[in-house]
């Protein structure tokens, strides 16, 4: 059996972990993680001021682009060693684009059976004008989807 585990770096991580854990242990089951990492827009401007445009070094941008992902990729693999010193099969993978998609289009090319994600708890007004990554899978998964809800604030 394969479960993939999404990771996005919220609080809710370490619960995600703790889960993963407990059930490829119980169902000797290889875990696949995997983190999408945001796209980077080519121009992100709310209030664009065409002044600003040769204050902003496209260097530092790329580098803190750079930086990030580094430490994204860092933080994923330190998890899936956490995971492989319990005894766990485990690979960690970074991708980049839409989440909900991506995740369903790799489970269906790694084989997986079986999906654990996070839900964040979002408010209602916030559901409805942002969405929700869990809903969106819980929607769109043909497979088993194990959501892991955050604790109650």
């Amino acid at each position: 059996m394969k479960l993939l585990l999404a990771i996005d770096f919220s609080d809710i991580t370490p619960k995600l972990l703790q889960q993963a854990k407990s059930m490829a242990l119980g169902l000797q089951a290889e875990v696949v993680m995997i983190h999408v990492a945001e796209t980077n827009p080519d121009l992100v401007a709310y209030d664009f001021d065409p002044a600003s445009v040769y204050a902003v070094d496209p260097a530092e941008i790329r580098d803190s682009i750079a930086e990030r992902f580094h430490h994204e990729h860092k933080s994923l693999q330190d998890y899936a060693d956490q995971l492989r010193d319990a005894g766990i099969n485990c690979t960690a993978l970074m991708i980049q684009g839409d989440t909900v998609d991506l995740l369903l289009q790799e489970a269906e090319k790694l084989g997986v059976d079986f999906i654990i994600a996070g839900t964040h708890g979002k408010g209602f007004l916030s559901q409805i004008l942002l969405g929700s990554t869990s809903e969106d899978l819980l929607r769109k998964s043909p497979l088993p989807l194990y959501l892991v809800p955050a604790d109650p604030a």
